[in-house]
């Protein structure tokens, strides 16, 4: 998965919205207003994501794609390449674990807005 398919597989998530915040060089993709990927657009090909903390660690060792991102809580992000270093169905399951872990997050009346995706 490059970068232009990163970007359209987070904006066919349900009600996910890309968005600005920072600068004009970093988008960011946003479910109910809170940040679930992050992709600098002038830098190398790669994508910021929200990762269960208990399997990130793990994921960072077996996996070459999965970095400790600047700027972001090493607990619960990691960066990952987009260089084909991970198959387009890892990358894609990345993506919706961390959309559904924002969802999972969010106050219980919000979240029958937010069916999170298989």
């Amino acid at each position: 998965m490059n970068r232009d398919q990163a970007i359209s597989f987070c904006e066919s998530l349900p009600q996910a919205e890309a968005t600005f915040p920072f600068d004009e060089h970093t988008l960011v993709f946003k479910v109910a207003s809170k940040m679930f990927a992050m992709l600098p657009l002038e830098k190398e090909p790669q994508i910021a994501l929200k990762f269960p903390p208990a399997t990130l660690e793990s994921l960072r060792e077996s996996h070459p794609a999965i970095f400790k991102g600047a700027y972001l809580n090493p607990v619960h992000w990691g960066g990952v390449y987009l260089d084909g270093s991970a198959s387009s169905s890892e990358l894609s399951l990345w993506i919706k674990t961390s959309y559904n872990l924002v969802v999972a997050k969010l106050p219980v009346a919000q979240r029958p807005l937010y069916p999170p995706v298989p």
